[in-house]
C-alpha cells in the first residue's frame, strides 16, 4: 500500500480522535460551569464533583466519541481463547507494566514539584483519596474499563489492525496516555494501553482487555484507597499494613515487568504482518498532519496541568 495512503488514513484517525477528544472535555466543561454556576456549595463534594464530571462522559462524551471513530469497513479480528493461565500472566504482566509507568511518572512529578517549589496536581489520587471509595469504583473499574477498551481498543485497532500489530500498539497506546492529559498517569496509561492493544490484537476479544483493565484499576484505585482513607500510615500498625501491601504490590510489579521481559520474543509480529515496513513506523503512524495535532494538544494540555494548575 502506498505510504502516502497510509500516512492519510492516520491522519483521519488522529483528526478523528481530537474532534472526540475536544467535545468529551466541552461536555464535562458545559456540565461542571451549569451545575457549579447555580449550586457553588456543591463544588467541595467530591461525590458531587465525580457525579456532575463522570456522568455526561459516559452518557453523551464517550458515545459521541464512539459515533466519530466508528469505520464500516474496518477489519474483523479472527478471535482466539486465552486461558485462565495465560489470563493470569497478562495480569501480572499488565500490573508490571502499570507499576513501572506509575514509577517513572512518579519520579518525573516528584522532580517537576521540587523545581516548583509546589506539589503537581494528581486528579486521580485526590479522587481515591477524598471521594467515596465505592461511589468511586463504579467510574474507575466498572464504567472506565468498558468504555475506554471500545474506543482504544475495539474502535483504534479494528480501524488499524490492516497495517499490523505494531502499528495497533502504538497508535492505541500512545492515543490513550496521552488522552488522561496528566503526566501522573500518562506512561503507566500508554504502556496499558500498548499491552491491551498487544492483546486484543492477538485474542479478537475485548472481554480479556476489559476484565484486565478493570483488575489493575480495582488494585490500584480501591485497594489503594481503602488503605489511604481508612489507614493511619504514622502509627506502627498502619505502617505495617501498608508496608505489607507495598510489599505484595511491588512483588507483582517486578514479577510482571521479568515475565514481559522473558516473553517479548512471543510479542512479536507474526511474519507478514507489517504492512507499513521497517524504518517507517513512527513517520507513518505519528508523523502526519492528524497524529501529530492530536499528539501537540493533548501534550499542550499535559504542560498546563503540571506546571500552571
Amino acid at each position: 500500500m502506498d505510504n502516502r495512503m497510509q500516512r492519510k488514513d492516520f491522519s483521519s484517525l488522529g483528526f478523528r480522535m481530537l474532534i472526540g477528544a475536544v467535545l468529551i472535555t466541552a461536555v464535562q466543561l458545559a456540565s461542571q460551569s451549569v451545575i457549579f454556576g447555580n449550586k457553588p456549595e456543591w463544588a467541595g463534594n467530591m461525590n458531587i464533583v465525580l457525579a456532575v464530571t463522570m456522568i455526561p462522559l459516559y452518557v453523551i462524551g464517550y458515545p459521541l466519541a464512539f459515533w466519530i471513530m466508528k469505520k464500516n469497513d474496518a477489519k474483523k479480528i479472527e478471535q482466539h481463547r486465552m486461558g485462565p493461565g495465560q489470563f493470569i500472566l497478562a495480569f501480572m504482566t499488565a500490573y508490571g507494566l502499570m507499576i513501572a509507568g506509575n514509577i517513572i511518572g512518579l519520579v518525573l512529578t516528584t522532580a517537576i514539584g521540587f523545581i516548583r517549589g509546589e506539589q503537581v496536581n494528581n486528579a486521580l489520587l485526590t479522587v481515591i483519596s477524598e471521594g467515596n471509595i465505592w461511589i468511586s469504583a463504579i467510574y474507575t473499574v466498572l464504567l472506565a474499563p468498558i468504555f475506554e477498551e471500545i474506543l482504544f481498543r475495539k474502535l483504534i485497532c479494528d480501524r488499524i489492525a490492516p497495517y499490523g500489530q505494531r502499528a495497533a500498539v502504538l497508535a492505541s497506546g500512545l492515543m490513550f496516555g496521552l488522552f488522561h492529559m496528566n503526566l501522573n498517569q500518562f506512561f503507566y496509561a500508554a504502556f496499558l494501553g500498548g499491552f491491551f492493544a498487544f492483546l486484543y490484537i492477538r485474542t479478537g476479544n475485548l472481554k480479556y482487555t476489559i476484565g484486565l483493565h478493570m483488575a489493575v484499576n480495582f488494585l490500584g484505585s480501591v485497594v489503594g484507597g481503602l488503605l489511604l482513607q481508612n489507614v493511619d500510615m504514622v502509627s506502627l500498625p498502619g505502617m505495617l499494613i501498608y508496608g505489607l501491601y507495598s510489599m505484595c504490590v511491588y512483588a507483582v510489579g517486578i514479577t510482571g515487568v521479568v515475565l514481559f521481559f522473558i516473553n517479548r520474543s512471543k510479542m512479536k509480529a507474526p511474519e507478514g504482518d507489517d504492512r507499513i515496513g521497517k524504518g517507517n513506523l513512527f513517520k507513518t503512524v505519528i508523523l502526519n498532519p492528524g497524529m501529530a495535532l492530536y499528539c501537540i494538544a493533548m501534550i499542550g494540555v499535559i504542560i498546563v496541568q503540571t506546571f500552571v494548575m
